[in-house]
């Protein structure tokens, strides 16, 4: 695996949000950078997320390889799906109702990533079971979308957050203790724009 196929990082506490974090981010050079930028790389996401197994994830390139126009339709389908999640969740961390178009295609989705759904019973009660079609190109993205819908429905959608710096729109859930959190990666945004404020603060000290 090169360092090409290592860029992908979970900083959301939720799968939806770690997918919506699938483009931009910091360093600044790679604000607008897309990481989903082939089917490729959309199978190697869900295997990193363990929602595809290694044999799954080989059944699906070959699939795609055999029929490329499918698979860049799943692509450019996940895409789509990826923006209007991000969208909803960026209006939603500023206490903002969504767009409806946005909300129109996200329930256009969930209804797909719910479709034959069935309760099992198990030692605790019951629970919802998905059925899979492990051959399926577009088997990582119903996960997701039911994934994003747990959270606008549950309590910790107060707590979804944008990262502070101006330019990085990664999202996450704020799950500390004071619910102060700011920064997607203290390591990343959160040093460099530490590093703005002392530059900041030591140029007003030396102007006259």
């Amino acid at each position: 695996m090169d360092a090409t196929q290592q860029a992908f990082e979970f900083i959301g506490g939720n799968l939806s949000l770690d997918f919506a974090n699938t483009v931009g981010g910091l360093p600044p050079e790679s604000i607008s950078q897309d990481r989903l930028t082939n089917y490729s790389r959309l199978v190697l996401w869900g295997q990193q997320t363990n929602l595809i197994s290694e044999y799954e994830a080989h059944i699906l390139l070959d699939k795609a390889e055999d029929d490329p126009t499918a698979a860049e339709a799943v692509l450019e389908q996940a895409r789509t799906v990826r923006e209007a999640i991000r969208r909803i969740f960026m209006v939603v961390a500023q206490g903002v109702q969504p767009d409806e178009s946005d909300m129109e295609l996200f329930n256009s989705a969930l209804a797909q990533a719910t479709a034959g759904a069935q309760l099992i019973v198990t030692a605790d009660g019951f629970e919802w079971e998905w059925r899979k079609d492990a051959e399926a190109l577009d088997q990582m993205l119903a996960p997701v979308v039911r994934s994003a819908a747990t959270l606008l429905t549950s309590g910790e959608r107060q707590f979804v957050r944008k990262c502070a710096h101006e330019l990085c729109p990664w999202l996450f859930v704020d799950t500390t203790k004071n619910h102060r959190r700011q920064w997607c990666r203290t390591a990343g945004c959160g040093n460099m724009m530490r590093v703005r404020k002392h530059r900041e603060r030591q140029r007003t000290k030396t102007e006259p």
